[in-house]
């Protein structure tokens, strides 16, 4: 049961992490659509905080597969003394 949850924990936060790392991109393409519809380029901002905000969906990307890997561990040290807790639970006797 421990080795399906860690890697039902892997699957997730992988799945989850990949996402958003592609998602970062996004605000890059938005970026630029929005510099390209200008008249002329000297008008409106650069939008550096897209740029900031791709960097920082990346490094959540990134926090989201530490998390992930820092959890499949815990829970396969920490299984074994948790498998006897719901062992011990059963239903009232009548």
């Amino acid at each position: 049961m421990i080795f399906l949850a860690s890697q039902f924990l892997f699957i997730l936060f992988g799945l989850i992490g990949l996402i958003v790392w592609s998602y970062s991109d996004m605000p890059l393409v938005m970026r630029e659509i929005a510099i390209n519809t200008r008249r002329t380029a000297e008008q409106g901002s650069p939008y550096t905080l897209m740029k900031v905000l791709s960097v920082c969906l990346k490094i959540f990307a990134i926090i989201l597969w530490f998390a992930g890997i820092a959890s499949i561990i815990v829970l396969n040290f920490a299984g074994t003394s948790l498998s006897g807790l719901f062992q011990g639970v059963s239903a009232p006797a009548p």
